[in-house]
């Protein structure tokens, strides 16, 4: 059943080189990366820096480090998120920044470029850098996390579900963090 499912998108990987449509190629790397081997997926790598802000929204949006993958395309990937990062697109910024949420890696350069988006005017990629850096164990993270706390007024105002996920997220890593000493 696995070969069938990855046979079946055999036909989109040439596609990633040819396609010029910039919508298309949107689509082309979502169901790429839906149907790839993680070590397959960094021939997405290329369109986070595409001249189109759709392509590198997607690529933002469907790349992830894989831990399966050796450490030289972890930090590939890695490197194109801290890229992406700084994109003048909210949306690209936020999700470029929500993959460091979900994976060990640290470093002072990660962590400046998260601290270097809590002040950013958009709500989604401030909570998704204080969300990076609060895992972290970086209290200037908390403190950005309580702010934007603060001024969620309803539980179905924008950001809260994220905020409730990104302290479940903690919750859950201060409670394992407690049986392990």
């Amino acid at each position: 059943m696995a070969r069938e499912h990855l046979r079946r998108g055999l036909f989109l990987r040439p596609l990633l080189d040819t396609e010029r449509d910039p919508d298309v190629l949107n689509t082309v790397i979502a169901a790429y990366t839906n149907y790839c081997l993680p070590e397959e997926a960094p021939a997405v790598l290329v369109h986070a820096r595409h001249t189109h802000p759709v392509v590198r929204g997607s690529a933002a949006l469907n790349l992830s480090v894989d831990t399966g993958t050796g450490p030289a395309e972890q930090q590939e990937v890695a490197a194109a998120f801290l890229r992406l990062a700084a994109d003048p697109v909210p949306g690209t910024r936020a999700s470029a920044l929500h993959k460091f949420t979900l994976v060990p890696f640290d470093s002072p350069e990660l962590r400046a470029v998260m601290a270097a988006h809590l002040a950013d005017p958009h709500l989604d990629v401030r909570l998704e850098a204080a969300a990076g850096l609060a895992l972290r164990g970086d209290e200037r993270g908390l403190t950005v996390l309580d702010e934007i706390g603060h001024g969620i007024k309803h539980f179905r105002s924008h950001g809260a579900a994220r905020l409730d996920m990104v302290r479940d997220m903690l919750r859950v890593r201060t409670a394992a963090d407690d049986q392990g000493r």
